[in-house]
């Protein structure tokens, strides 16, 4: 909350996404890439494409709510990680935050996003 980063959507939500510990499982600028057993490519996605792919309110949405990580082999085990609902953690405020974070993010040259 200091006035420098409260100010400032897209710097807090770099502090909100690595404080709160998306970077953990999304990687380092949401570069994504960290192995999840029996999910569909067999990796949690990247962030860099979200612009792309969701409307911001779509995006947040789905932050608030969380995520089922979708099974490759429907017979296989429940894969190990799910995105938990950040909605019960952050608040609106946050959460619009680390959107205007996300939409930020651009994927390396010729990468396209796995979401």
């Amino acid at each position: 909350n200091a006035p420098e980063v409260k100010n400032n959507p897209v710097e807090r939500g770099h502090v909100l996404f690595a404080r709160a510990g998306c970077a953990g499982c999304h990687g380092p600028a949401g570069s994504g890439g960290y192995p999840n057993n029996n999910t569909v490519g067999g990796k949690i996605p990247p962030l860099r494409s979200l612009s792309q792919t969701y409307t911001k309110a779509e995006l947040k949405k789905k932050i608030a709510r969380g995520a089922v990580s979708q099974k490759a082999n429907p017979n296989g085990p429940d894969p190990l990680l799910s995105m938990p609902a950040w909605g019960d953690v952050l608040n609106d405020d946050e959460l619009e935050a680390v959107v205007e974070y996300l939409w930020t993010l651009k994927p390396a040259s010729g990468q396209t996003s796995d979401w």
